[in-house]
């Protein structure tokens, strides 16, 4: 995978290779970062100066790790957290290409295939977060 500038997102995520459809694209639990309290989380963001900061909390998302479990904050701190999303109000040819397994999973896999220099996308809402439940 590199980086490279994405037609009206900013920064995204491209493939360097051809990737077949089922095939893994991210494992997020080997790299993803799993917050225990909000408390680490916030202690986290603070250490950090204002800029990063403000960036790197755009790659955090709340999300429970298994069913009936606690939600936890996560952080995407590699390469992976230049996936942009997709969908129908991104705009035509847009459509996510990467999706975790699960609500519960942090492996994402191919969901058609994906060529060469194309841009990776997800779907940003692939982990629901009933706020009632975090507050």
């Amino acid at each position: 995978y590199f980086p490279e500038a994405s037609v009206g997102t900013g920064r995204g995520l491209f493939a360097s290779r051809d990737i077949r459809k089922g095939e893994l694209v991210h494992d997020g639990t080997h790299s993803d970062v799993v917050f225990p309290t909000g408390i680490a989380w916030k202690r986290f963001v603070f250490s950090l100066g204002r800029d990063l900061a403000c960036d790197c909390t755009d790659w955090h998302w709340m999300q429970k790790l298994e069913e009936g479990g606690k939600y936890f904050m996560l952080g995407g701190l590699n390469i992976s957290s230049l996936m942009n999303s997709g969908g129908k109000e991104y705009g035509p040819g847009r459509t996510p290409n990467a999706l975790p397994e699960s609500i519960y999973s942090g492996k994402f896999y191919a969901t058609r295939d994906i060529e060469k220099f194309e841009e990776i996308l997800t779907d940003y809402d692939s982990y629901y977060t009933n706020w009632e439940e975090v507050l």
